[in-house]
């Protein structure tokens, strides 16, 4: 499978909310992902459990993506450029965003996600995922 192929089959299992065959097939275990913002997922995630936690999170707040184009540099990375949608009550979110995926021993490893709106990113996330309050936060 090429490296466009496997981010392909990645979107395909994710729409299914199949994050054991993302973990399996797609994801190397050694896998970084990076989620820039100011929201509660937004981090460098390490490792394939802590990326599938992730995953399990953005299928949970019903992010859904279209308009999926890719392109592959020289050294195999694909570069995705893609709309991401939201909706919360009657508003709706759009995320124009783009991805690089860097590709070791046939598995995704090393990702780094780019957006257009951070604004709007960070406000859906907000008001998906709301923290614990004090002092239930705060605990170990």
């Amino acid at each position: 499978m090429d490296n466009t192929q496997l981010v392909f089959k990645m979107y395909d299992y994710f729409g299914k909310g199949d994050m054991e065959s993302i973990k399996r097939e797609i994801f190397h275990p050694d896998i970084s992902w990076t989620m820039p913002g100011h929201h509660p997922l937004s981090a460098r995630m390490e490792g394939v459990d802590a990326v599938i936690a992730f995953f399990g999170s953005l299928f949970k707040a019903g992010i859904v993506v279209d308009h999926v184009h890719f392109g592959v540099l020289d050294d195999g990375t694909v570069i995705e450029k893609h709309m991401g949608h939201g909706k919360i009550g009657n508003e709706h979110f759009d995320f124009p965003t783009c991805t690089s995926y860097g590709v070791k021993d046939g598995k995704i490893y090393d990702v780094h996600v780019h957006t257009g709106d951070q604004h709007s990113v960070d406000r859906f996330f907000w008001s998906v995922f709301k923290l614990k309050g004090i002092p239930a936060r705060l605990a170990d």
